[in-house]
């Protein structure tokens, strides 16, 4: 089996990598090519160009890019045509992949979704191209199929693979040992695995450190970097602050050590709350856009919250910031939850919930949906 594959960020490299390992027990001889990152390079995929090509945020943003994008996907059409894959996978990235979905199904290529649009959230008509555009809808949250089954749109609940392949096993303390950390409390600043992220939320993170530090002269922070041009990027915002003593620039491979050493983790949102939150980590998720992307989102946008533990869930479990804050905001809460124990036992014990709800063998069954629609050509 042939498998052509769109991934649109890092996050999307690890879903697609975690699939790939599971079809290939099941067809051994299975290939996979297209955009993809690391990861699925690692396994031997066959990158035609990097996921940092569809990598932006906001509405805005991606459209400054949008010819450059129109040109990469008509050259995707164009060659899977010629050459057809037996399946196509779009993970995540709807913008791209749904449109280049719906030309590869014209041209009689099998094609399936991986994570869903957050349709309930905004933008519901958008079911209509996904059902022109889509065999098989591959869903994370359990209240999706439902959505999709009204449409008579094919879909399946897999839960999510970090509930089962994040390191729960890991020691805080032999981890902390082995960073080298000697402070008595770790705070971990995830930036975002974006350049435009890290350049809007990096100074804002450091100045929160910066306030930290100032109350507490025993407060350390790690930061596990996406990759050597994020860390390059960060390490210049941290330097531009003299915070460089008081932080550890750790490489992408120490990433959810970080997290297991620390304290408290402060977020860009994405999945990197997620994962801080199945680590059981007190965590605070913070973004930024530009104003355009955020006026128009406010307009559009139906769901109260934006992290997935707190759509999940239905509540305020993860402090979200979004757009109208500042350092301050930030170091106010992290200085909460620090001094309130009991109320960060509680947010843990509500992080284990996350767990359980998402705990579904997603990788095995997301593989399954694949050599199924694959059996069936």
């Amino acid at each position: 089996m042939k498998i052509g594959i769109v991934v649109g960020e890092k996050s999307g490299d690890n879903l697609g990598a975690g699939l790939f390992e599971e079809i290939k027990k099941l067809l051994p001889d299975a290939t996979i090519e297209g955009i993809i990152g690391p990861k699925l390079s690692e396994l031997g995929g066959d990158q035609w160009a990097s996921y940092n090509e569809l990598s932006f945020m906001g509405i805005i943003e991606p459209l400054k890019a949008l010819p450059r994008l129109i040109r990469l996907r008509k050259q995707l059409t164009c060659r899977w045509i010629n050459d057809p894959p037996d399946i196509f996978i779009g993970v995540d990235a709807p913008e791209f992949n749904l449109t280049l979905e719906k030309n590869l199904k014209k041209a009689g290529i099998k094609t399936i979704h991986y994570v869903s649009p957050s349709i309930w959230a905004w933008r519901e008509n958008r079911v209509k191209k996904i059902k022109k555009s889509v065999d098989r809808m591959l869903c994370i949250l359990p209240f999706e199929p439902l959505i999709y089954e009204k449409y008579q749109i094919p879909a399946k609940y897999i839960g999510h693979p970090l509930a089962e392949t994040i390191p729960y096993h890991l020691n805080k303390e032999i981890i902390k040992d082995g960073l080298g950390v000697r402070a008595s409390k770790l705070i971990a600043i995830l930036p975002g695995s974006r350049v435009n992220e890290v350049r809007q939320l990096g100074p804002i993170f450091v100045k929160t450190a910066k306030l930290m530090r100032k109350s507490n002269n025993n407060i350390f922070f790690i930061a596990p970097m996406a990759s050597n041009a994020i860390k390059t990027i960060f390490k210049s915002i941290v330097n531009e602050y003299e915070m460089g003593e008081y932080f550890s620039i750790s490489e992408k491979n120490k990433f959810y050590e970080s997290i297991i050493a620390s304290d408290m983790v402060i977020s860009a949102s994405g999945t990197a709350v997620l994962e801080s939150t199945l680590l059981e980590r007190p965590t605070i998720a913070a973004y930024k856009i530009s104003r355009l992307s955020y006026f128009i989102m406010k307009a559009l946008v139906k769901t109260k919250y934006f992290t997935l533990p707190n759509i999940l869930l239905e509540e305020n479990l993860i402090p979200e910031y979004i757009q109208n804050f500042d350092e301050n905001d930030l170091y106010q809460k992290a200085s909460q939850i620090l001094s309130e124990e009991k109320s960060r036992e509680s947010m843990v014990l509500k992080m284990k919930k996350i767990r359980k709800i998402l705990s579904k063998n997603a990788n095995c069954q997301a593989a399954h949906e694949v050599v199924n629609l694959y059996e069936k050509i």
